[in-house]
């Protein structure tokens, strides 16, 4: 049956949705078929969280908005039960569960308990019924793990047999909202094959996700939003990065990533010999004024821990760093930023912020002393750095007094970012600076290291993404093994060329 003879699992007709004067959603429709993968994309903003709010019950769209199951009308508003009861099954990013409960007790949390006499719970026969909810799509994992002890893939295909209630079969709506934005590479392959084994089944998946290469691997269709509005949907074997970064961002792609600027001088800023850590071995590699120089590897090849070791947050046990001729003894952090380093960690939420203060706080920390004066630390001096910051890299809300988690991920990285700037470093380590936030702050975090770079900051980048390693550096040294064993640069700077040198390189020593 052709997808135009198909009823839909789901239809959404002129879901809008507004809070105060401000609408939000304008007038969204889309339809999700039995089997179907179809991905939701957009930047952050563009209304992707709020549908799926709609759709779960917890918010409530406009009284033109229209909604069918199977072709049947939905009455709205209505709520989460009503959702469950309609077939449609959540699994947010952060899963909701419980860690120090088994996997079997995680999955009975949301049906209820099979008991004996009333309130015993019957152990062997939860085993039996999560045993069968994770078989229905090719999963084996022990009912008797405690979910803390599974990987994030694990965890998150619990959190999905626990949303399908298998055993039940009543609900064919699955919307997973950025399912991998927790997963190492190696286990999106085990997500995805789980998605597969679902869609067999007639199972109609609704995907949230920033990862644009998974968007067009996992999707048949995919639609994209942008200012609360759909912009385009489209079969995914029509499309490729190129053109869904255009849909998304409205503009050409060749605008996403600035130009590699050349570097300020021969110079050399940062000269690292012999350099060695618990997983980072006799690594030697050099930065010149201005200069990008990107780091690649594998997880756990050790490309993060050798950022940590140059700034100090790791110990080294042999081998020499030098700025600008002197060798710097860096022992810890305090004594990184002394010496003119400053150090964006991959964790950006737990390690580089902290989420219950404030974005002024957080942009002002961890040198306050340009913000003292007669002794004493001056609000007015604090407060217009923190304006400045806001304005000059667009932080939304523009609010200094905003709860710095309560921002997107792309908002969090840009004060992190701009906060390893007003330090004046010499170099800046930046690790995974881009990883999931949306395709905009993305453009506008790239701009902000360009810059930064063309005024002379030495910049080492480090990062999982080829492409983006490809367009932003002027070289790219291959880690593996705690060793560097590769070096692209110039028109050997391809994709190709530097998947290569990660999966294939010999440990030859550069």
């Amino acid at each position: 049956m052709s997808s135009q003879q198909q009823v839909p699992l789901l239809s959404v007709r002129n879901l809008s949705i507004s809070f105060g004067p401000v609408k939000i959603l304008h007038e969204v429709a889309f339809d999700l078929l039995p089997g179907e993968v179809h991905s939701l994309v957009g930047e952050n903003g563009s209304g992707k969280s709020t549908i799926i709010k709609c759709l779960s019950g917890f918010y409530q769209p406009s009284s033109t908005s229209e909604m069918f199951v199977e072709g049947q009308p939905v009455a709205l508003p209505y709520g989460a039960i009503d959702a469950a009861q309609h077939g449609l099954s959540f699994v947010h990013q952060d899963l909701a569960l419980v860690p120090t409960l088994s996997v079997s007790d995680n999955l009975a949390l949301s049906r209820g308990f099979k008991t004996r006499s009333g309130w015993r719970i019957i152990d062997e026969e939860e085993r039996r019924r999560a045993r069968a909810a994770l078989s229905a799509f090719g999963v084996d994992i022990d009912p008797d793990e405690k979910i803390e002890n599974l990987g994030q893939a694990q965890k998150t295909l619990v959190a999905i047999a626990r949303g399908l209630d298998a055993e039940s079969g009543t609900r064919r709506i699955l919307v997973l909202d950025e399912p991998t934005a927790a997963l190492p590479a190696k286990e999106v392959g085990v997500l995805f094959d789980a998605i597969r084994k679902l869609t067999a089944q007639g199972i109609g998946i609704i995907y949230v996700s920033h990862r644009l290469s998974e968007v067009l691997e996992i999707s048949d269709r995919v639609t994209a939003l942008r200012d609360g509005r759909v912009v385009g949907t489209s079969d995914a074997n029509t499309l490729d990065e190129r053109k869904l970064t255009s849909l998304i961002i409205g503009k050409s792609p060749e605008r996403f990533f600035p130009i590699v600027p050349e570097p300020s001088s021969n110079e050399i800023v940062l000269k690292v010999e012999g350099l060695s850590g618990k997983r980072v071995q006799n690594v030697n590699l050099s930065v010149r004024r201005g200069e990008i120089v990107g780091i690649a590897g594998l997880l756990g090849s050790g490309r993060s821990e050798l950022g940590r070791l140059l700034f100090g947050w790791q110990k080294k046990t042999s081998g020499k760093i030098s700025i600008n001729g002197k060798v710097a003894n860096i022992i810890n952090p305090s004594v990184g930023l002394d010496a003119g380093i400053a150090y964006v960690p991959e964790d950006r939420l737990n390690c580089g912020g902290v989420r219950d203060l404030t974005v002024g706080e957080n942009f002002c920390l961890p040198r306050t002393g340009a913000f003292w004066r007669r002794g004493r630390l001056d609000p007015q001096l604090e407060n217009a750095a923190v304006e400045a910051m806001i304005h000059k890299y667009d932080v939304r809300p523009p609010d200094p007094s905003a709860r710095f988690g309560s921002l997107s991920g792309g908002n969090q990285q840009k004060v992190i970012v701009a906060r390893a700037l007003r330090l004046k470093p010499k170099i800046v380590i930046l690790d995974e600076p881009a990883q999931g936030v949306d395709i905009g702050a993305k453009a506008e975090i790239f701009s902000i290291i360009s810059s930064a770079a063309r005024n002379g900051t030495s910049i080492l980048l480090i990062d999982s993404d080829i492409e983006e390693l490809c367009r932003l550096c002027e070289r790219v040294l291959v880690l593996k093994n705690g060793r560097i064993v590769h070096e692209v640069s110039g028109n050997d700077r391809t994709r190709e060329n530097i998947n290569e040198a990660i999966h294939n390189a010999g440990d030859r020593v550069l």
